[in-house]
């Protein structure tokens, strides 16, 4: 058992889990293994056809007709042992690892299209990205070399004891001794092996996700002068990396040093013995010669078998990573999915609380509104008004109360028709490192060309694509870099007029640009929202004073809702936050005197 209390993982739970992992190809890896064991099988046999070759070339006068016999027995093994591992290796050469990797990274990428985001948000970046780079390298690409090696370690030195048996049953008996006394330091160099791998993953994961964010981050960490060594975190995982890639390294010394000392030592004693026998007269010359030329041989498999098994805890840690991932459920869809029967949207009694938080985002939230209108939520930050926009993307589902699309509740429409109905422009937009006309033509893949320059000209971003070196072939960078705030929100306004959803949510999409880039994009929005229906979330009051309904969220509860001149006349907290921002836009700095 492990020091977290966890059973080691056997060779038999190791070959179970290895088919899970196969998985199509799980026939391939089966015949793979045993071919690898046949191969051995033979190597073993004609490791042991010495004991009778020697036998007869020790004989007086030498029997040349039986020795030659057995040298061709031994080259006969020898071909099976070269054909069969060449066959078993097929598992390797033609491909079907790499099928294998193809396979798994396919189920975890449609894992990740599918998993509820509230999940895909509880991991970073880079820890994905770990596991579908290195944790699925680790489960699959040890499956063949390592598997041949561990078969190796354990079938020849079988058939060569049970070979010894049949030449002079001390000498095997002799040989058998040598197992159990390698097992407490197997199971030592194990134990430590796993929470060893468990570390060194995390370690990996951590460092790949600081990485991601450190590069991502660089122009403001120049900004305030914080690159190099002052940039803590990323500092940090680095030293622990490196810290756990040491104790790895200090762990697995030691008992690999002892375990090849024992097998060198016992392996020596076993030979002494012989030697004892034969000059005592009870075991013959080229018994012990034979013996001799099979220790040499299996010396070094049997002191590289401890450093060989742990391997088994990387595939394991690996897998378990991946299996974490994949075990992850889509959010249920009613058996009998419907079709969306009209764009209004309604929340009804709706409590919500984010995961591992007691405090509720939303509660007992109620609206209704209908299609083809605007609708504004303004409220403080933090008060629940994303939240809102997450839940009718279903984000996650409430854990109490309905929120309907039309006359559907959203938890009987498939994924693809509920998004289908949706399309969303972020504060923060999200470009690729892609040409600008197939960033437009995400929002609908199958458009054409005049289509996508339609789309950018009604969001009033074709005339800043036209200045650019190669237009709408321009590559635009990571994340978008190489345009301005305003053009980046253009480029998605584009995709969603695209998108043509009949369902628009805008997240503040003009907070942070400047007068001139909020004109531009405002005009762009004027186009997307035409005979939709429209959810802006603001906090400018002043861009929303023409909405159908105001919708005033206070943590997490409606407290108001209505028309600008309606909350007005409430003199509630709608005109409290109307009164503030007026009186800072009267705000001026004034020059103090001496």
């Amino acid at each position: 058992m492990n020091s977290d209390g966890k059973q080691l993982l056997t060779l038999r739970e190791a070959y179970r889990l290895a088919l899970v992992i196969a998985d199509e190809q799980a026939g391939l890896l089966k015949r793979s293994l045993l071919l690898f064991a046949l191969s051995f099988f033979a190597q073993g046999c004609a490791y042991t056809c010495f004991y009778p070759l020697l036998k007869a070339l020790f004989a007086t006068p030498p029997d040349l007709q039986t020795a030659g016999w057995w040298v061709v027995a031994m080259a006969a093994l020898g071909c099976l042992d070269l054909f069969c591992r060449w066959l078993a290796h097929n598992f390797d050469y033609t491909g079907a690892i790499v099928d294998v990797t193809h396979q798994l990274r396919e189920k975890l990428g449609d894992r990740l299209r599918r998993m509820p985001l509230e999940h895909l948000y509880s991991h970073r970046t880079g820890d994905l990205s770990a596991t579908l780079s290195i944790c699925v390298d680790n489960a699959v690409l040890h499956m063949g070399v390592i598997s041949s090696l561990i078969l190796q370690t354990l079938i020849v030195p079988i058939v060569v004891i049970a070979g010894t048996l049949w030449a002079d049953w001390r000498l095997a008996l002799a040989l058998l001794l040598l197992f159990p006394l390698a097992v407490p330091i197997y199971r030592w160099r194990r134990r430590s092996s796993r929470q060893e791998k468990r570390d060194v993953a995390q370690a990996y994961a951590d460092v790949e996700s600081d990485s991601v964010e450190y590069i991502q981050g660089l122009p403001v960490l120049r900004a305030v002068n914080q690159v190099g060594k002052k940039s803590a975190r990323m500092q940090s995982s680095i030293a622990t990396l490196r810290t756990a890639q040491a104790n790895g390294l200090i762990e697995a010394t030691l008992p690999a040093l002892l375990m090849s000392t024992l097998v060198e030592i016992g392996l020596l004693v076993v030979l002494a013995m012989g030697t004892y026998w034969v000059l005592g007269g009870s075991c013959t010359i080229p018994v012990l010669a034979a013996l001799l030329v099979m220790v040499s041989r299996l010396s070094e498999p049997l002191s590289i078998f401890v450093n060989v098994t742990p391997v088994l805890d990387i595939v394991e840690t690996s897998f378990e990573r991946i299996q974490e991932l994949l075990a992850i459920r889509d959010l249920p869809v009613h058996p009998e999915a419907e079709q969306p029967n009209g764009y209004s949207i309604a929340f009804e009694r709706v409590d919500f609380s984010y995961k591992d938080q007691e405090t509720k985002a939303l509660e007992q939230i109620s609206f209704s509104l209908p299609p083809c209108s605007l609708t504004a939520l303004v409220g403080p930050s933090g008060s629940g008004k994303t939240t809102i926009a997450k839940l009718i993307m279903r984000y996650a589902d409430p854990q109490s109360g309905l929120i309907r699309i039309g006359a559907n509740d959203i938890r009987t429409l498939r994924q693809e028709e509920l998004m289908r109905c949706l399309s969303v422009v972020f504060q923060d937009v999200y470009l690729f490192d892609d040409t600008i006309f197939n960033n437009i033509r995400m929002g609908r893949p199958e458009a054409s060309d005049s289509e996508v320059e339609a789309a950018a000209r009604s969001a009033y971003c074709h005339e800043f694509i036209q200045r650019l070196p190669q237009g709408y072939q321009t590559r635009i960078g990571d994340i978008g870099g190489s345009l301005s705030g305003g053009e980046r929100q253009r480029i998605s306004i584009a995709r969603a007029i695209l998108k043509n959803a009949p369902i628009v949510i805008l997240d503040e999409p003009t907070a942070a640009l400047d007068t001139e880039s909020e004109v531009a994009v405002q005009r762009a929005i004027d186009a997307l929202v035409r005979n939709r229906t429209v959810i802006v979330i603001a906090h400018r009051l002043s861009t929303v004073v023409g909405a159908d309904t105001i919708l005033v969220i206070v943590d997490g509860r409606l407290v108001e809702r209505g028309t600008h001149a309606e909350l007005l006349a409430g003199q509630g907290r709608y005109h409290q936050m109307w009164n503030v921002q007026q009186r800072v836009k009267q705000w001026s700095l004034h020059k103090t005197g001496p």
